[in-house]
């Protein structure tokens, strides 16, 4: 990443850097290290360069896949057919009024793009139960009661469980699932952002060396 640059260049971006993003923080969790509108406007910059990132990262895409179609590459037909629904879409939107709500903007999306999402998301199901299989064993160590409270925490979701049991066993199980359970995956997503930023920063610290 700064490969090209010298170190006292490389520790200066990175100084900057992280000047800005603990000012942006600092006045999100009312520290007030910063004025409120200082951070307003660190946080629009930030907003416009990730917007120039995005078209850079399209133009990229772009011109990788027509790479691919004009040298003949496996697969190609797939990449010639995201340019084409590109060029369809992009031309849809900029051409109409609407923009973003042209109707063939709008009937992509709706018809294309939302199911595409939710048969990734439900594939996601899928994977799960394997990994489940492969790990929730009788045999290992708390797989038995890891099982039985994946199990029983799917149990509590199902409509048709709530005439099956008790009213009181449904008030703890709806406690179970709204305290502890709901504790447990929050702790594991705050822990996973963690660990997402330390190796951010680590990269980071690496590559400005």
């Amino acid at each position: 990443m700064f490969s090209s640059r010298s170190n006292w260049q490389n520790r200066i971006g990175l100084l900057v850097a992280a000047a800005c993003a603990l000012l942006v923080i600092s006045v999100r969790f009312g520290l007030a290290f910063a004025p409120p509108a200082a951070a307003a406007t660190l946080y629009g910059w930030a907003l416009l360069l990730g917007g120039f990132a995005l078209l850079l990262g399209i133009a990229n895409a772009i011109w990788h896949h027509f790479v691919r179609v004009q040298r003949g590459q496996r697969e190609w037909g797939f990449s010639l057919l995201l340019l084409i629904v590109f060029a369809l879409v992009f031309g849809a939107g900029v051409s109409s009024p609407g923009g973003s709500a042209a109707p063939l903007a709008e009937w992509v999306f709706d018809a294309v793009i939302a199911p595409g999402q939710a048969t990734l998301y439900a594939l996601t199901g899928f994977f799960l139960l394997g990994a489940a299989y492969r790990f929730l064993r009788f045999n290992r160590p708390g797989g038995l009661w890891i099982l039985a409270g994946a199990l029983l925490m799917l149990l509590v979701q199902t409509p048709f469980f709530y005439r099956l049991v008790p009213a009181a066993l449904v008030g703890l199980l709806d406690w179970l699932l709204n305290w502890p359970v709901m504790a447990a995956m929050r702790g594991v997503l705050l822990g996973g952002a963690l660990g997402v930023l330390f190796i951010s920063l680590r990269l980071i610290m690496s590559g400005a060396k």
